[in-house]
C-alpha cells in the first residue's frame, strides 16, 4: 500500500493512497499530508498514520492562530512526535535526538543550504 519514494531536490517524500486519500510523507521532516474530500475520520486518520509511521509513533494535529491559517482544500497535517517531544499521554528519553524540534530545525537549515 505504500508507494514509491520520491525525491524533490535534497528532499525524501514518500507517496501512497489510503482510502482513497492522497498522502504524502516528507520523510525527513516527519511531516504526513493528507488531501481528502471532507470525509475523513478520526479512524482513518489514525490508520494512515500507523501505515506510514507505523502503530508505535505517536503525531500531532495542529491547529494554528487564526492569523496564520491556510485552508484552501481540504488537507489534514499530522507531525510525527519523536520520544523526547511531550504528549500528554508520553514522555520520551532518547535525548533530544529524534524530537520534532530537532527535525524542524536540521530539515529547515539543510533548505536554507
Amino acid at each position: 500500500m505504500i508507494g514509491p519514494v520520491c525525491d524533490h531536490g535534497d528532499r525524501e517524500f514518500i507517496q501512497f493512497e489510503a482510502y482513497g486519500f492522497e498522502v504524502r510523507v516528507d520523510v525527513a521532516l516527519g511531516h504526513l499530508s493528507v488531501a481528502h474530500d471532507g470525509t475523513i475520520t478520526w479512524d482513518q486518520l489514525q490508520e494512515i498514520k500507523n501505515l506510514a509511521w507505523g502503530t508505535d509513533a505517536s503525531a500531532i494535529e495542529v491547529y494554528p492562530a487564526a492569523r496564520n491559517l491556510v485552508n484552501s482544500r481540504y488537507m489534514r497535517h499530522l507531525w510525527r512526535l519523536g520520544k523526547t517531544d511531550f504528549c500528554p499521554d508520553l514522555l520520551g528519553d532518547d535525548n533530544g535526538q529524534d524530537s520534532l524540534q530537532a527535525r524542524h530545525a536540521l530539515a529547515w537549515s539543510e533548505a536554507r543550504g
